[in-house]
């Protein structure tokens, strides 16, 4: 494997809108959501579903919930790397987080292929919308 210089280092680049969207929905499965209590930022781990338009999750009472449920603005992060190569990606999602209320789209989560690793019941469900998407990439060195 070749290193290369400084003189050859790339800067990070940016990753268009289409393919944050594409890495979003197919490259992981746990990302952070961030957001605001008390005045202080915090940042979870969840496991997460993606369309085109949203971030859903599964969520227990607590504080996600609480603070979440009623429209909240809220950031997503799902990102790879490949730690050998000092490369990878990011993609940073904003939007405003709401519980899911209707029932036949409460079902649909559910039955679906998404289950929480922490909510075995599957009794709350918050969507992020995707208001404002961006990437960024480490190229390989």
């Amino acid at each position: 494997m070749r290193r290369r210089k400084e003189a050859d280092v790339e800067p990070i680049q940016k990753i268009g809108e289409e393919e944050s969207r594409e890495l979003l929905r197919t490259k992981s499965k746990l990302g952070r959501v961030g957001f605001v209590v008390d005045g202080k930022p915090m940042v979870l781990p969840v496991n997460y579903r993606a369309d085109e338009d949203s971030v859903v999750f599964c969520t227990a009472e607590g504080t996600k919930l609480s603070v979440l449920k009623d429209g909240a603005p809220a950031a997503f992060e799902v990102d790879g790397s490949r730690s050998l190569y000092h490369s990878g990606w990011s993609v940073v999602v904003q939007g405003t987080a709401r519980e899911v209320t209707d029932p036949v789209e409460l079902e649909e989560l559910r039955r679906g292929p998404l289950k929480s690793w922490a909510t075995p019941a599957g009794e709350h469900w918050i969507r992020i919308s995707i208001d404002q998407i961006s990437g960024r990439r480490i190229p390989e060195s």
